[in-house]
């Protein structure tokens, strides 16, 4: 029987979801689990590490302070263009508004880097406040885990 291309289609995985590189994961948990093992053991083998709670819980921290504080400062102008326009009678141009909310949440939304970032991902260290330093050291780290994807 030959196969049409829509068969072919159909039988054929994805490109990149049936890479050489899962197959060899699926392998090894399969060997892995006839032996008895622990699956979580395997999967820090694969992955190379697994990033320890306490850095985790601080990237959270962090996170949760560089997007939080810019997001509810913008969503706080709201109100106050809406008073300044109809109590205090203003005519507040409509540009305004939509350039201060634009600033807030981008920056919030460059909140998330700058938050995993800035956090000391020493697990024995805390690092700073604002975490300037650490943010230093580990952009060229974050750069090139998203290039070499």
């Amino acid at each position: 029987l030959k196969k049409t291309p829509t068969a072919a289609t159909l039988n054929s995985s994805p490109k990149g979801f049936n890479s050489k590189k899962q197959n060899k994961k699926k392998e090894k948990k399969d060997d892995y689990r006839s032996d008895g093992g622990d699956e979580e053991e395997e999967e820090e083998e694969e992955d190379g590490g697994v990033i320890p709670e306490i850095v985790t819980n601080r990237m959270m921290g962090r996170i949760a302070a560089s997007v939080g504080i810019p997001l509810f400062t913008g969503l706080a102008f709201f109100p106050f263009f809406y008073y300044l326009k109809a109590v205090a009678k203003l005519d507040v141009p409509s540009w305004i508004p939509l350039i201060v909310s634009f600033f807030f949440f981008g920056t919030a939304l460059l909140g998330v880097s700058y938050g995993i970032v800035s956090a000391s991902w020493d697990p024995l260290r805390e690092g700073s406040t604002l975490g300037w330093n650490e943010a230093k050291k580990n952009w060229p780290v974050f750069w090139q885990s998203i290039s070499s994807r």
